[in-house]
């Protein structure tokens, strides 16, 4: 789905299409930052963009295993400037390519088997001035740098303004809240859902079925009236979208952020936060309606997720 603006939201497999046409439309600069990479496709063509002299660096998480085995030996090989970076209690879950002065960010890793899950991921064109100081700030953390830590600009929002951003739409919501969530175990998220409903708004919400730790929530919504649904996968694919849709597109939240107290308060997280975007609201909402419809009552499928879950 894309906007007059060139703003797009894109699912699944169009996100890697994405990525790759960014990647090797790029002249000056590759800037990527990035939870799980371990996609051939992607590596050959970050490899590819340096031979040909576009500048590249790549930040990877430290503790996520794929990145670590597959995408730093081979980028260093390469000659690419790479380096893990580890956050203190979390983990460093951003999903964000910057390629000359467009930016490619959401909640969709760039693992060899990641684009068979429902998930989705904003395009953002002429907006790296927005995202080029926090992986300025993690490129140099990542080298043993000490940096501040920069300021967002909207649309972006990091870390521990995530949650507010969050419980701030929920609680100024006034017809309708629909939610895609792989993780959702946050309490006050939960309460504010619950309120909302309470206060007459319309929460339909669906969830991955392989987070044991969303059951807790799910009860908890569905016994105060809101909609709560299980993804039911086509196959092991899970549902790993972080969105959130307040009133129609009027707040619009999406990123790497899952809805739990562990991604508010450690983790290192980017999202951003879109505002009077009913097109893109459009898109999401008929994608959640039919997921939903085809969903369950409860997890009739599980895939045990030993990644990603915070």
């Amino acid at each position: 789905m894309k906007l007059s603006d060139g703003r797009a939201l894109l699912w699944s497999g169009d996100i890697k299409q994405q990525a790759l046409a960014m990647i090797r439309a790029s002249r000056h600069r590759l800037y990527v930052d990035i939870y799980e990479c371990s996609d051939p496709d992607l590596l050959h063509a970050l490899i590819a963009a340096r031979r040909r002299g576009v500048e590249v660096r790549v930040v990877l998480d430290a503790t996520e295993k794929h990145s670590m085995a597959v995408a730093l030996p081979t980028l260093a090989r390469a000659g690419i400037d790479v380096a893990p970076i580890r956050i203190k209690q979390g983990i460093d879950h951003v999903k964000m390519i910057i390629a000359d002065r467009d930016v490619l960010i959401g909640g969709m890793n760039f693992g060899a088997d990641s684009w068979a899950n429902h998930d989705a991921s904003v395009n953002l064109p002429g907006r790296a001035e927005i995202f080029l100081p926090m992986f300025v700030w993690d490129a140099a953390r990542a080298h043993g740098e000490t940096a501040e830590a920069p300021e967002d600009r909207a649309p972006l929002i990091s870390d521990r303004d995530i949650g507010p951003s969050v419980l701030r739409a929920i609680r100024g919501a006034r017809r309708e809240i629909d939610m895609e969530a792989f993780n959702l175990t946050d309490e006050d998220v939960v309460n504010a859902l619950r309120w909302a409903v309470a206060r007459g708004v319309s929460v339909n919400i669906l969830v991955d079925p392989s987070q044991s730790r969303n059951r807790t929530a799910v009860e908890a919504l569905r016994q105060a009236g809101a909609l709560v649904r299980y993804y039911r996968p086509y196959g092991g694919e899970l549902l790993h979208a972080k969105i959130l849709d307040v009133d129609h597109g009027t707040f619009f939240i999406i990123g790497s952020s899952n809805f739990t107290h562990q991604a508010f308060t450690y983790n290192h997280e980017a999202d951003v936060e879109l505002m009077r975007v009913p097109a893109f609201a459009e898109a999401f909402e008929s994608d959640l309606h039919r997921q939903m419809a085809r969903g369950s009552s409860y997890p009739i499928r599980e895939k045990v997720a030993s990644w990603d879950e915070s």
